[in-house]
Order: C-alpha cells, then sequence, then structure tokens
C-alpha cells in the first residue's frame, strides 16, 4: 500500500521534470582551447528573437573568403524536445566589428552581415564590441 502512495506521489513529479524543457533555445558559446567550447549558462528561449536570428544568418550574403582560426563565438539553436540541433553558426569579428560566420558543423561556404543586423546579432547574443 505504501508502494502505490508513493508511485502516485512521485508519478506526476516525474512527468512535471520531463516536461520542464520546452521550445527552443539559442545558446552562445566561446572556444576555450581547440578542442573546447564553453557554452554560456543562460540562453535565449523567446521564439521571436530566435526566429529573428535564423533570418539574418538566411538573408546574409556570402563571401568568397576562407575563415582562419578559431572562430570567437559558436551559436547554436537546440531543441530540447527532440533532441536535436536546429543550427549552428560559428561566429569571427574583425577589427572593424564586422560579422563574417560558417554554417553548420562542417563550416561550409563563409557569409557576412550587414552592419545593421550585425548590431542586432550583437544586441540579441549580448556580445561586446
Amino acid at each position: 500500500m505504501k508502494r502505490k502512495l508513493l508511485a502516485c506521489l512521485f508519478a506526476p513529479l516525474l512527468l512535471l521534470a520531463a516536461c520542464g524543457e520546452q521550445g527552443r533555445e539559442l545558446v552562445v558559446g566561446t572556444y576555450k582551447n581547440e578542442e573546447t567550447v564553453v557554452f554560456s549558462e543562460t540562453s535565449v528561449q523567446d521564439e521571436a528573437d530566435i526566429n529573428r536570428f535564423i533570418e539574418i544568418v538566411e538573408a546574409s550574403a556570402p563571401i568568397e573568403t576562407q575563415m582562419e582560426g578559431l572562430p570567437d563565438y559558436v551559436v547554436t539553436i537546440n531543441n530540447p524536445e527532440e533532441s536535436t540541433m536546429e543550427l549552428m553558426v560559428n561566429i569571427w569579428i574583425d577589427e572593424e566589428g564586422d560579422m563574417q560566420f560558417t554554417r553548420g558543423l562542417a563550416g561550409e561556404g563563409a557569409f557576412e552581415m550587414s552592419p545593421a543586423d550585425a548590431e542586432e546579432v550583437r544586441d540579441l547574443l549580448q556580445i561586446e564590441e
């Protein structure tokens, strides 16, 4: 009888714990060394902000440049409900503050954000110049 009572008490708690993470999250990280990325403990969970970041990435112009060195930032959009990473972007910021990036794990192709979009991304990701 006590086991059934405990099971009835813990079952809702387990269900609530399983439902704790909802929706997508955008997380920013930096390279600690060539093999280790350290991601921020905070994430962007606002769907409008996440969708705006995706729009900027998809609308950015391709450039004929090979990115060199480790990126300044790594941005991922994760979907915990589906246990997937929906997008990965590696961002380099040059001395003038221009943002170039590659998409995906393989980093195929290079792109550049417009100055207005780069400023919006800085605000969204809370990146200091």
